[in-house]
This record gives structure tokens, sequence and C-alpha cells, in this order.
């Protein structure tokens, strides 16, 4: 997965270490109408430490300097901690049904 976004936009893959340790990563993503946040993460040694917010920052920031007017993501509607986060730094529910589909076996 990180091999295939270094391919593609790797200016939008950020990755945060602490004491020589990888302990997050966020992935983020633009087609030219809506920007994506995808995959944050933070060790959970790490958290609320401030990492998590930076790192959406730093994301929405590079968004915006490619000109993204708004950033779609998603949570898992069970992961309640992840959903707090979002709403807390300005993200609000989009009332739109998420479809997916995998072109991978």
């Amino acid at each position: 997965m990180i091999e295939e976004k270094l391919r593609f936009q790797p200016d939008l893959f950020l990755a945060a270490t602490m004491d020589g340790r990888l302990v997050a990563t966020v992935m983020a993503g633009y087609e030219g109408r809506r920007g994506w946040i995808n995959l944050l993460a933070v060790d959970a040694a790490y958290r609320r430490r401030g990492i998590a917010r930076a790192m959406m920052d730093e994301a929405e920031a590079r968004l915006r300097a490619l000109g993204c007017p708004k950033i779609n993501l998603q949570v898992r509607e069970s992961n309640a901690e992840a959903i707090g986060f979002h709403n807390r730094i300005g993200y609000a529910t989009d009332h739109v049904r998420s479809f997916g589909k995998r072109l991978e076996q």
C-alpha cells in the first residue's frame, strides 16, 4: 500500500517519528474536485499528544495548496474515538451513502 502511494502523489503521504520510531501516518489524495483523507493512524502509546491533529493540519495544508475546496474522509460507524476526534477538529457528517467495490482479489 505504501509503495503504491509513493508512486502517486507521494507528497500526500505523511509519516511522523518520535524517538526514532514510526508513530503516525496519514494518506491524502486529490483528484481535482475533492480531497480525501485515508488511513490516519497513531500508535496507541503516542496518542493524546497532538500528533493526529498535526498530521491532519499538514494534510489539509497540502490539499489546500493544491486548490482543494473540500475534504472527505470515512470512519467506521463503530469507531467512536475517531468520530469524536474528527468532530472536534471541525469535520461534520455528510449525509451520503458510501459505496465500495474491490478491483483486486
